[in-house]
C-alpha cells in the first residue's frame, strides 16, 4: 500500500493553464468511460501536482483538484482515486467484494481471492480478461462507488485456475488512508448496487427503463424536428432541452462540485446546499464531538486532571461550542453526558475512572489522530458574524521536535496512552515521567532533584532489572529516556493543520547569495516546500516587499525560490515574522551585505 501509513511531500506545485489541459486529457485518455461532462464537475483552475515520498520511499506523482485527489502515477501507470470512481463507477474494471472486508483493508491487507463476490466461480468469463498487474477498482455489494484502487495480483486465468484461494488485488490506495486525509469531506456517495448482485429482475427492469428513455428520447427529438419556425419556446421550460431528470446514469456528484468550487462562488454554493436538520439527534451527537475534540485541541494547557466530568462539560466543552448552537444531551442519541463521554473513551482519546458514583477524566491523549487532525470548519464565518474566528488567520509555520515512543520505552509511555510509533513533543516526555515518578513515589526525600528507580525504569533504561538502588538526576533520566527513542520533527500550520513528518535530523531553509552575468547578485531560497510555505505566494511578498524580479527553479528534482539582488535580511524577516520560521531553521543570514559606516 501507498498511502497507508504518513508520508512525505516533497513538492506542491500550482499547475499552469497548458498543464492542466494536459492533464485532463490525460485522465479523458486513460479512462475512456469518463465523459469531459462529468469530469468538469470537479475539475477546476486549482490543479496541484504533489511529489510524494511514501514510508517505503518509493515516488508517486499525485494530481489534484483543489484540495481532491483525482489520480496519481506510480510505476509509469496512472491509477485514478476513490474520489474519481465516484463520478464515473465504470471508470476502470471492477472487483466487488463485502462490505466487511473494507476493515481489514484500512488494516494494511490486500484483497484476497475469497472476499471476492462472483456470480458464478465456476465460469471463467466472470473472472475477466485481467493481465497480472492491471488496475482495477474495489467497490462494495451494496455500493458500487469504489472504495479501493490497486492493481491484479494474477491475470484472469491464473485467478480462475488458483481454487478460490490466494491474492487477487495487490492494494496501493483506499477510501480513508492518508492521501484521503488530505482531501476535503464528502460523503460517501450511494450509486446502487454493482450489477454482479442485482438479481435477474433488477437487470430486466433497468433495461426496460433505459429502453423507454431511448424511445422517449427519439419521440423527442422527432417532435422538433417537425416544430415550425414560428414557434416559440414557452417560460416554463417546456421545450428547453434535457431537465437532468431523465437519461443517464443517476449520479448526483454536487457536494463534491461545490466543495472542489467553493473559493470560486461561496454564495451560489450557499444558497444550494441544504443545510442539516439542527434537531435531529444526528446533528446534536456531531455538535458534542466537535465541542468535546475542540475543547481539547484549544484548551489542553488548562485542564487539570483528574477532572469531574461535569466540570470538563461546563468549563470546556460549552465555550467550545459554535456561536449560535447549543449543546443540549437529551437531544442527542446518548441521553447523558457519561454515555458519551464512554463513547470517546471507547476512542482512545480519554480514560475515565468512577469513584462513588462520580464519574472523572484521569488522562487525555493529546496525539490521538482525532486531535491533531481536527481543523475548526467555524472559523471560515459559520461562528457568527461577530466571532473572532472570522478573521484571516495569518499562516504560522511551526516546527515541534519530537521523539517517537520505541519498544524499549512503551512499558513507560503506555500508561499514557501512547502507542509505538506516536511522536511525543519533548514537553508531553517531561510531563509524563515528572507524573510518573510522582505517582510511584520515587522522587529522593532529601534532594528533590533526585530519582530512584524502579524495576520499570531500570528494564526502560538498563535493559535488566538489578536489586541495587539506582538514583539519578531529573536531567538523566529525560536525557536516557531520549536517547532510547528516534527522533523526528512534525511541520504544523497554524499549531493544527499538520503539513508534515520526518524522522531524524530537520532541513533547514537554505538562504545563498549567487553571481549571475554582468555581476549581478540573486538570492537563492531552498527547502521552503518542507515547510508548507506557498511558493507562488512566497515569490509574489518578495516581488511586492523589495520590488525584485522573483522565479522558481527546479533544482535536483526539489524547487528552489530565485529572488534579483541580495535579498538576505528581507528574505530572513519574511521567514520569522511572517511565517513564524524558527530562526535555528534557517541557514545562510551571515550572507547578508554589511552595513556602510
Amino acid at each position: 500500500m501507498l498511502f497507508h501509513k504518513p508520508f512525505k511531500t516533497k513538492s506542491n506545485v500550482l499547475l499552469r493553464s497548458s498543464e492542466r489541459k494536459r492533464i485532463k486529457g490525460l485522465i479523458l485518455t486513460q479512462f475512456p468511460a469518463l465523459t469531459e461532462e462529468k469530469l468538469d464537475k470537479i475539475y477546476c483552475k486549482e490543479i496541484y501536482s504533489l511529489k510524494i515520498e511514501t514510508h517505503s520511499e518509493e515516488i508517486v506523482i499525485v494530481y489534484m483538484a483543489y484540495k481532491l485527489p483525482l489520480i496519481f502515477e506510480y510505476n509509469s501507470v496512472i491509477y485514478p482515486c476513490v474520489y474519481l470512481s465516484w463520478i464515473e463507477p465504470d471508470i476502470t474494471p471492477a472487483f466487488t467484494t463485502h462490505a466487511d472486508v473494507l476493515k481489514f483493508i484500512r488494516g494494511g491487507a490486500d484483497l484476497m481471492l475469497p472476499g471476492i463476490i462472483l456470480k458464478n466461480p465456476h465460469n471463467k468469463k466472470h473472472f475477466g480478461s485481467h493481465k497480472k498487474g492491471d488496475r482495477v477498482l474495489i467497490n462494495l455489494s451494496s455500493n458500487k462507488a469504489g472504495v479501493a484502487v490497486g492493481e491484479t495480483a494474477r491475470s484472469s486465468e491464473d485467478l480462475f485456475m488458483s481454487g478460490g484461494k490466494g491474492k487477487a488485488v495487490n492494494i496501493l490506495h483506499y477510501w480513508g488512508d492518508e492521501l484521503c486525509k488530505m482531501a476535503i469531506e464528502i460523503d460517501y456517495p450511494q450509486l446502487g448496487k454493482p450489477d454482479v448482485c442485482k438479481t435477474q429482475e433488477e437487470l430486466d427492469l433497468e433495461l426496460a427503463v433505459q429502453l423507454q428513455a431511448e424511445e422517449d428520447q427519439a419521440q423527442l427529438s422527432q417532435a422538433l424536428e417537425t416544430q415550425t419556425l414560428s414557434d416559440t419556446v414557452t417560460g416554463d421550460g417546456t421545450i428547453h432541452g434535457d431537465d437532468g431528470g431523465g437519461v443517464g446514469n443517476g449520479i448526483s456528484y454536487a457536494q463534491v462540485a461545490n466543495n472542489v468550487n467553493s473559493t470560486d462562488s461561496p454564495v451560489h454554493q450557499e444558497s444550494e446546499t441544504p443545510q442539516e436538520d439542527e434537531n435531529t439527534p444526528e446533528f446534536m451527537d456531531k455538535l458534542y464531538e466537535y465541542s468535546f475534540i475542540k475543547a481539547i485541541k484549544s484548551s489542553q494547557k488548562k485542564i487539570e486532571l483528574p477532572m469531574l466530568a461535569s466540570n470538563f462539560n461546563k468549563v470546556h466543552m460549552i465555550p467550545a461550542c459554535p456561536c449560535g448552537y447549543s449543546l443540549d444531551i437529551k437531544k442527542s442519541s446518548h441521553k447523558k453526558l457519561s454515555n458519551f463521554l464512554t463513547n470517546m473513551a471507547n476512542t482512545g482519546i480519554i480514560r475515565l475512572e468512577t469513584n462513588a458514583g462520580v464519574l472523572k477524566i484521569t488522562s487525555v491523549q493529546y496525539n490521538h489522530d482525532l486531535i491533531r487532525r481536527f481543523v475548526d470548519h467555524y472559523e471560515n464565518g459559520n461562528a457568527g458574524p461577530n466571532d473572532n474566528a472570522n478573521k484571516k488567520k495569518e499562516k504560522k509555520v511551526e516546527v515541534i521536535e519530537s521523539y517517537n515512543v520505541t519498544a524499549a520505552v512503551l512499558p513507560l509511555f503506555s500508561q499514557y496512552l501512547c502507542k509505538k510509533g506516536d511522536p511525543l513533543p519533548v514537553k508531553d516526555i517531561k510531563k509524563h515521567i515528572v507524573d510518573y515518578v510522582s505517582k510511584e513515589k520515587l522522587q529522593d526525600e532529601t534532594n528533590k532533584q533526585l530519582v530512584h528507580l524502579n524495576d520499570l525504569l531500570k528494564a526502560v533504561l538498563l535493559s535488566k532489572t538489578t536489586p541495587e538502588d539506582i538514583v539519578i538526576s531529573y536531567e538523566q533520566l529525560m536525557k536516557e529516556v531520549t536517547s532510547k527513542m528516534t527522533q523526528s520533527y512534525q511541520v504544523t500550520m497554524n499549531s493544527d493543520q499538520i503539513l508534515s513528518q520526518y524522522k531524524g535530523k530537520m532541513k533547514p531553509i537554505d538562504l545563498q547569495v549567487a553571481t549571475r552575468s554582468g555581476n549581478k547578485k540573486v538570492t537563492l531560497i531552498s527547502n521552503l516546500d518542507v515547510y508548507g510555505i506557498d511558493l507562488k505566494e512566497f515569490c509574489k511578498l518578495c516581488q511586492h516587499g523589495v520590488a525584485a524580479s522573483t522565479c522558481i527553479n527546479m533544482v535536483n528534482n526539489a524547487a528552489q525560490v530565485q529572488v534579483q539582488g541580495n535579498q538576505i535580511v528581507f528574505v530572513n524577516k519574511l521567514l520569522t515574522e511572517k511565517f513564524g520560521v524558527q530562526k535555528r531553521f534557517i541557514r545562510g543570514t551571515e550572507l547578508a551585505p554589511k552595513k556602510k559606516r
